[in-house]
């Protein structure tokens, strides 16, 4: 599958440039304010496992809401505008990257599907994809899918970013409720999110690798 071409390499590159001023920014404020750790830490599993292990993760660290709204929203735009450009430019290379390979045939399937939520509703359906709290659906993954589907980066943007906002003050609180709940084993909670992840990254380069 190849991606049709609706803005040029000058645009692309200017998104990129721009996302990397601005994370390279949120990076400093962060370590200047001393939450560079919990930035990172909500970061590295949303990208991971999806955002609801994340915000788990986040809650049982003692995290504020407000916290984890923050980094989670921040986390979804500054992967969509830095990794957005580089799926785009560099389609066909990634596709021939090992590490890449499960990402980049999942995409292919799961865009492939007539019948998806996707192709239904448009940018309704990208909207509800990035919405909901599973793996591959975080902001960056769901640009991704939106750009085979031939949307252009002007469109995908604005809905990636309200979705991602909703989402993350949503299971934000939905987080801080279960870890209320949780809290006679809240510090084994970081040993469970460590092994779901790794879990879930074994199974993706196993299944979606040689599709």
């Amino acid at each position: 599958m190849s991606i049709e071409k609706t803005e040029s390499d000058r645009f692309l590159i200017g998104v990129f440039v721009t996302g990397v001023i601005s994370v390279s920014i949120v990076l400093f404020i962060f370590y200047q304010f001393g939450l560079l750790g919990e930035l990172l830490l909500v970061f590295s599993t949303q990208m991971l496992s999806g955002r609801e292990f994340a915000m788990l993760h986040g809650a049982s660290k003692e995290m504020s809401i407000h916290l984890l709204i923050l980094v989670s929203f921040i986390s979804d735009i500054g992967a969509m505008l830095v990794g957005l450009p580089i799926f785009v430019l560099f389609h066909k290379e990634l596709k021939q990257f090992p590490l890449m390979a499960p990402f980049m045939n999942f995409s292919e399937i799961i865009t492939s599907n007539k019948s998806g939520v996707m192709h239904k509703f448009g940018l309704v359906g990208l909207f509800i994809i990035c919405f909901i709290p599973f793996q591959m659906t975080g902001g960056l993954a769901t640009a991704c899918f939106a750009k085979l589907l031939g949307f252009s980066v002007r469109e995908i943007i604005p809905v990636i970013a309200s979705a991602s906002l909703i989402a993350s003050m949503f299971w934000a609180v939905t987080a801080d409720t279960v870890m209320q709940y949780l809290e006679p084993v809240q510090h084994y909670i970081p040993y469970f999110i460590v092994l779901v992840v790794a879990s879930i990254l074994i199974y993706n380069f196993v299944h979606y690798r040689n599709r």
